[in-house]
């Protein structure tokens, strides 16, 4: 990867092709969170299984930009148990592809409500390693929290909400197998999503977090701000930017990218669709 273009245009024309066959073939909602990093309290319905796939380029200083391509499956065995899995992807950087870490995380709803009242869910995750230091198993824990207001037609889509709110509060957790040392700590999240004034069906978002969940190595500033096109209950699309600031050389777990110290920003590109396979 040598010139920016080169994966643009694979990129964007993948996503392209994907949503043309999403807005074909998929009839129901559609509510995953990747690109952006604080979860909501809701899952999709039993026996839907969602896919969430998302590619980005992040800018790092003095060295060679660093590509990344995931892809989420989740599947709702309830109407409260859904369990995401996958995780399947790369990153590239100076001439280098390393596959990502392996993902498995059980979501469980505790409470639903529209309005005032919050919906409560919690989750749990194992990353399984792929790449770089193969002792490093990583993980998290966290309780979700998400207020779904002025909904204007709660009949038809209970989630086309003119605002969201979301907190996530869990710990971020590493079990070192070469010393047998455990380590865990904070992990915080807040974001919003609102209507634009031009359409419904553009919205704009916005979070702060104490690093990504899928990276024990990210703490605090981190932020990531973007539109989704809310084409459908069925489709969404988003575009997203992200900064993170690192105060010393570090290799990111799980991606394996060398990020510089000082401020490092991403371009997101993500689609989310939902298949309704087993209802």
């Amino acid at each position: 990867m040598k010139t920016r273009p080169y994966w643009t245009i694979p990129v964007y024309c993948a996503l392209t092709v994907l949503a043309s066959f999403a807005v074909n073939l998929c009839p129901e909602d559609a509510l995953a969170v990747r690109p952006f990093v604080t979860d909501d309290a809701r899952i999709i319905y039993k026996g839907q299984i969602e896919a969430e796939t998302y590619s980005g380029m992040t800018m790092v200083k003095g060295d060679q930009p660093a590509i990344e391509a995931r892809s989420l499956q989740g599947l709702a065995i309830t109407d409260r148990f859904e369990l995401i899995a996958g995780g399947f992807g790369f990153t590239y950087q100076d001439n280098q592809a390393r596959p990502l870490d392996m993902l498995i995380q059980p979501k469980y709803v505790l409470y639903r409500s529209l309005g005032a009242i919050p919906s409560v869910s919690v989750a749990a995750a194992s990353l399984f390693p792929l790449s770089g230091n193969r002792q490093h198993w990583d993980g998290y824990a966290m309780a979700h929290v998400s207020w779904f207001l002025f909904t204007p037609n709660a009949d038809a889509d209970p989630y086309d909400n003119n605002l969201a709110i979301h907190l996530n509060l869990g710990t971020k957790s590493r079990y070192d197998a070469g010393p047998a040392t455990y380590q865990s700590k904070l992990f915080w999240a807040a974001g919003f999503e609102v209507i634009t004034p031009v359409t419904r069906e553009v919205r704009f978002l916005g979070e702060i977090f104490n690093g990504d969940p899928f990276s024990f190595e990210e703490k605090f500033p981190a932020f990531q701000s973007g539109f989704r096109w809310y084409k459908s209950p069925t489709v969404q699309m988003d575009l997203v930017f992200r900064g993170l600031r690192n105060g010393s050389l570090e290799t990111q777990a799980p991606t394996g990218a060398e990020f510089a110290p000082g401020w490092n920003y991403t371009i997101q590109a993500g689609l989310r669709v939902l298949f309704d396979v087993f209802r």
